[in-house]
């Protein structure tokens, strides 16, 4: 990924999060409703884009140690 499409999913999720914790905090009857939907969809997209960028970390790490294992994954073809 690109770091703009990084730093833009960053900035969404995060826009999520605060959004949700805002309408926990300032909604009455519908606190509920929105704002767990929200918060959730928040975390779910910022700890998705962390996980993902762990990921491809991982995966540099390991062809840059010349993938001396010998146990590769099957997904890659």
């Amino acid at each position: 990924m690109s770091p703009s499409a990084i730093l833009f999913s960053y900035a969404i999720g995060l826009i999520f999060t605060v959004g949700g914790i805002v309408f926990l905090i300032g909604l009455d009857d519908n606190r509920l409703l929105f704002g767990i939907p929200y918060l959730l969809i928040g975390l779910l997209i910022l700890f998705g884009v962390r996980a993902s960028q762990r990921r491809v970390a991982q995966r540099a790490l390991a062809e840059e140690g010349g993938g001396q294992d010998g146990g590769g994954s099957d997904r890659d073809g």
